[in-house]
């Protein structure tokens, strides 16, 4: 057997001999052979239906290639995070072409047992893959992948810098290719148009000729519908390109058979057009797509503070100002905002937003932490080592850990009607070809192309990406920020809006503060004020800002969400939080101390207890947020207005007068509370919308439909929220809701438009009145008419919202 004929079943390249084979299968090396009985072993052959997996020969590699990776200073930098025994590690494979790829990449895990998940971003060709580094290696998983045909591209200079998505340079030769034969083909039949046609017969079959051969070029040109036609059907789908490749064969076939055998012209004219105006739609979306593209560059995205420790003076400075070698100072159940060295002793890190695993990890000094952490605890001292990346949180926030699994029935009728689409046009095809074929051969190849090429999904598929990514994007020029373009249609279904009231319906900085009982000497008040700098609550912000004193270390913090704080400050313990909280540490707090007559006061209180013995409480009266008599008046049309409280009701009254006495109000509520509460307006048939400042209602606004956590001045962070509104903008929450809507609107406009589109161009293609050439110019003209119309729709709409705030 001639070694040209010896192809590796595994790469396809050449094989030196036959020696290496299993079942009559060749390969050109161990390693293929070794790959493929892994493939084997765990049922994942099938990727040889369906395309060539990886690259061809840079699929071998010396046994010492990938050595520098056993450095640990180098696996270090690569790694995006390593805490404990799990890492995560993301690679650029520039060798991912098609779901067969898609397929194999994040089933590797079968491959090699430590490899926890491995997760695809087909478009920017990246592979995310967090592993066991107790059972696997950087090492091992690096070659398994370069074995397997997927090489990843490691360069260490470009650790920090982002990836930027190559340009498709083969679409610029294609289409120069299909420009070029279009353009000659067109020339070479001006002299039969100009004629009608009445030209020798000689010249016509010599041009015919030439039109044959320059077509060909063009058919290579018009490969990734065929390509995407192919892959479509051995996947058992009939996708938009099986149309369009056959409305583009039946024009070449046609063709040649005429000038070959009828000695007609055929339609090569056509076919170049056809394909060159197919691709300049194709470009022109690209770049349109590019241009409004909704990869959002983060950079002020999070909308979040954190303090910042310098020569001994603490300021809160927005997260995207920080830079390597910053001190910082994290309390509470904050965020740790870039990876960083502990210069604390030690420290309680929270990783479940990272790793999903809920314990918390114990770090010491000198440690490394990494980004997206938890803090639990007092406030801890970190140096920062990385610029601070919004996408990566963002990349954070999005992970299925914290997805909420909602329908989106626009989304659903797009799925069902893509999904019928290409079955609906070929039904059409065929019955105009039935109908024409035995009345007139010219007429049926013009009918018929130009049904298979005007038929456009356009609208099916762009419409909800580029309505809903406008709409996202303007609501985050009014500040309210979105986990993704889903939610914009989940804000529109709600029909109930639950407010937590501090934080939320009230300002932190306008509030007046009173301390009723024993009077606190100046040792008291800086114990108080120590212990509130740890926490992110807004009443124990509020009482940082009033007590003007130092503070010093405190020992043995303890914070228990919806209830108080606990410390020692030197050998005193020190509580603070609500009624409750006291007695259930078996404080005991006497009438006379102005509790049970202040009982129906208009006011938020924090108890608070030295060595066990009760002192008094902090009166904290709200100011509530300008502007929410409008704003309530306005939700209240549609929406029913829920209240919950983790206060007693002494505000009702008050609440009452803000709402017209139409919203139903719930006081005394812990956070489980509210999350049950939610829960069963949701049981009810309810779509709900929670609005708080994701401390306390943390969980009620993951339990929710659509949750909006309101930033003030604290980089509370809480992933399982929908999106973030700046506390400024709140009062204008009808505004944004109404934005939302239109996005919704402007969709199934477009849908509507779609099908007005497909009747006409329907009609007069079963007739034989639209030629392809023109089927082939309105079919881009249509996708660039849906983004006109859903981005315009979304400028405009915001332009009028703009002129009434």
């Amino acid at each position: 057997m001639k070694p040209d004929n010896l192809i590796c079943y595994h790469c396809g390249d050449i094989c030196p001999d036959d020696t290496i084979k299993i079942d009559n299968k060749l390969f050109c090396c161990n390693g293929c052979k070794t790959v493929h009985i892994l493939l084997s072993d765990n049922d994942l052959t099938k990727i040889y239906e369906e395309a060539r997996i990886g690259s061809d020969s840079k699929s071998k590699f010396d046994k010492d290639e990938f050595s520098f990776l056993d450095d640990n200073s180098i696996v270090e930098k690569l790694l995006k995070y390593n805490i404990e025994n799990r890492s995560k590690v993301i690679f650029y494979l520039p060798q991912i072409y098609c779901s067969a790829c898609l397929y194999l990449i994040e089933n590797i895990h079968l491959l090699e047992s430590g490899v926890l998940e491995s997760k695809v971003n087909f478009l920017r060709k990246e592979v995310s893959i967090t592993f066991d580094n107790h059972k696997t290696s950087l090492r091992k998983i690096v070659e398994l992948l370069t074995l397997l045909g997927y090489r990843p591209t490691l360069n260490l200079s470009d650790i920090e810098q982002p990836r930027k998505i190559a340009h498709n340079r083969a679409l610029y030769i294609k289409l120069g290719i299909a420009g070029f034969a279009f353009g000659n083909i067109m020339l070479m039949a001006i002299p039969e148009y100009l004629s009608g046609g009445n030209i020798q017969s000689d010249i016509r079959t010599y041009m015919g000729y030439i039109s044959i051969l320059l077509s060909i070029p063009v058919m290579y040109a018009a490969s990734d519908y065929f390509k995407g036609a192919w892959h479509g059907l051995k996947m058992k789908t009939v996708n938009i390109d099986v149309p369009l490749s056959l409305g583009i064969l039946v024009l070449f076939l046609r063709s040649v058979y005429d000038i070959l055998f009828t000695a007609d012209s055929g339609f090569i004219d056509s076919l170049t057009g056809l394909v060159f105006f197919l691709l300049l739609g194709k470009l022109f979306q690209q770049k349109t797509y590019h241009n409004l593209s909704f990869n959002r560059d983060f950079k002020s995205y999070f909308p979040l503070s954190v303090i910042k420790s310098d020569n001994g003076n603490d300021k809160p400075i927005p997260v995207n100002q920080i830079v390597p070698g910053d001190l910082l100072s994290i309390r509470h159940d904050e965020l740790i905002p870039a990876d960083s060295i502990l210069e604390s002793e030690s420290a309680l890190i929270d990783y479940s937003f990272v790793t999903g695993e809920s314990s918390p990890i114990t770090a010491m000094k000198n440690d490394k932490i990494y980004a997206g952490g938890k803090h639990k605890g007092s406030v801890i001292k970190i140096r920062v080592m990385k610029k601070f990346s919004s996408s990566y949180l963002t990349e954070l926030w999005n992970s299925k850990l914290f997805e909420k699994q909602k329908e989106s029935t626009i989304s659903n009728l797009s799925n069902t009607a893509a999904k019928y689409f290409t079955a609906i046009v070929l039904v059409i095809a065929i019955a105009t070809a039935i109908y024409w074929i035995p009345k007139d051969m010219t007429i049926a190849m013009n009918a018929i192309t130009a049904v298979l090429i005007i038929a456009c999904p356009c609208a099916i598929a762009l419409s909800i990406p580029f309505s809903y990514g406008t709409t996202m994007r303007l609501l985050g020029k009014r500040k309210m920020f979105l986990k993704t373009d889903k939610i914009v249609e989940y804000m529109t279904s709600a029909d109930v809006i639950v407010f937590d009231k501090t934080g939320t319906l009230t300002e932190l900085n306008k509030s007046e503060i009173t301390f009723n009982g024993s009077p606190l000497d100046n040792d008291k008040q800086i114990a108080i004020k120590s212990i509130v700098k740890n926490s992110t609550h807004p009443l124990s912000n509020m009482i940082y800002n009033h007590l003007n004193c130092e503070t010093v270390i405190v020992d043995d913090y303890d914070e228990v969400s919806g209830k108080g704080l606990m410390a020692f400050v030197g050998t005193n313990s020190i509580l603070l939080g609500s009624k409750s909280w006291l007695l259930e540490n078996n404080i005991k707090i006497d009438a006379e101390s102005g509790d049970i007559s202040g009982e129906f006061n208009a006011e938020s209180r924090v108890y608070v207890a030295f060595n066990g013995i009760y002192s008094g409480f902090f009166a904290i009266n709200s100011s509530y947020r300008h502007g929410l008599k409008s704003l309530f008046d306005e939700l209240l049309k549609k929406h029913e207005i829920y209240i919950l409280s983790g206060d007693n009701d002494s505000e009702r009254n008050h609440l009452q007068t803000l709402t017209s006495d139409k919203a139903k109000m719930q006081f005394n509520m812990l956070p489980a509370d509210k999350l049950e509460y939610i829960s069963k307006l949701q049981q009810s048939g309810k779509k709900v919308i929670m609005i708080g400042d994701g401390l306390n209602d943390a969980g009620a606004l993951n339990q929710s439909d659509v949750g909006i956590a309101i930033a003030e001045q604290h980089s509370n962070f809480t992933p399982g929220s929908d999106a973030i509104l700046i506390a400024d903008e709140f009062p204008k929450l009808t505004k944004l809701l109404t934005l939302a809507k239109n996005g919704v609107t402007t969709v199934k406009l477009s849908y509507f438009l779609s099908f007005v589109y497909h009747s006409i161009g329907f009609f007069f293609a079963v007739q034989g009145l639209l030629s392809p050439l023109i089927a082939a110019i309105l079919m881009p003209i249509s996708s660039i008419s849906v983004i006109a119309l859903t981005v315009g729709s979304a400028y405009l709409k915001d332009f009028r919202l703009s002129r009434k705030i």
